[in-house]
């Protein structure tokens, strides 16, 4: 056990630390280590479809020859293999201009032309929306599913892994690996410790507005907007267990702790 927490005494602000802040801390890795290791670290050309690949049905089948929007596309890697993999035309959208950079730098390294990255689509609609790994930081997430299904001409592809109460939900798993932070602690305890390192440097004061952001989407929740979804029906819906345990995503309760990852395919109601 890492006892690092009890020779800790002071947050940032000179503030003592609770007692479940030190228990918390007793789990963590070293203030001044590096992350640990996470599975989105070390993204490539090679392996950015990977997860696509394995959580949407035919996914590569569906953007062959289409026009894509890559709706929160992140560092780039994901729009510019879609491209690679057969897509005609990849429009890349996030709000971090530094992470639409090293996407336009990717593109130029590798390239690769008909990939184009922005904060705003430079199209009305697009054959293919597709959002991986976003749809729990959005600030607003019913709003940003209306936009990207305005946005969509024939297809809306959602999947994200970790919803809230998942193992990692909390997406610290960088910071420690003990699951469920967020039912054996408070955020305010989970915020306080997540200060203390670098990476919280930001001095968020709850999880919805950490870099990034966390909304705390659940499964229940993530369920009931998409199947509300106005001028959209659902085409499909599936939950990926933890470690790929049978049936626990069946059960009440259960399913929202065992769930580790959602994927959805949506359809203009008119299709």
């Amino acid at each position: 056990m890492n006892l690092q927490g009890f020779s800790l005494t002071q947050n940032r602000d000179g503030q003592r630390l609770r007692l479940p802040e030190k228990l918390l801390l007793c789990a963590c890795r070293p203030v001044q280590a590096p992350p640990l290791s996470v599975a989105t670290i070390g993204y490539t050309l090679d392996n950015a479809l990977d997860y696509a690949k394995r959580m949407i049905p035919q996914f590569l089948e569906r953007i062959q020859g289409k026009t894509v929007l890559d709706f929160g596309c992140g560092p780039g890697f994901q729009s510019v293999a879609m491209r690679l993999a057969g897509a005609r035309r990849v429009m890349g959208v996030d709000i971090n201009e530094e992470w639409l950079s090293s996407g336009r730098d990717l593109a130029a390294r590798a390239g690769v032309d008909g990939v184009t990255f922005g904060q705003t689509p430079d199209a009305e609609q697009y054959d293919i929306v597709l959002s991986l790994g976003a749809m729990e930081h959005f600030r607003e997430p019913g709003a940003e599913l209306a936009r990207m299904s305005a946005l969509t001409r024939e297809t809306l592809i959602i999947s994200f892994a970790e919803p809230w109460f998942s193992p990692y939900g909390t997406h610290l798993n960088g910071t420690t690996k003990l699951p469920w932070l967020n039912l054996w602690f408070s955020e305010q305890t989970i915020i306080n410790v997540r200060n203390l390192y670098p990476e919280g440097s930001d001095g968020a004061m709850k999880f919805a507005d950490i870099r990034g952001g966390l909304n705390k989407m659940t499964v229940s929740r993530f369920e009931k907007m998409v199947q509300g979804a106005p001028g959209m029906r659902l085409e499909h819906l599936s939950l990926q267990s933890v470690k790929r345990l049978p049936l626990v995503t069946r059960i009440p309760v259960v399913r929202e702790l065992m769930t580790a990852a959602l994927t959805c395919i949506l359809k203009p109601s008119g299709r």
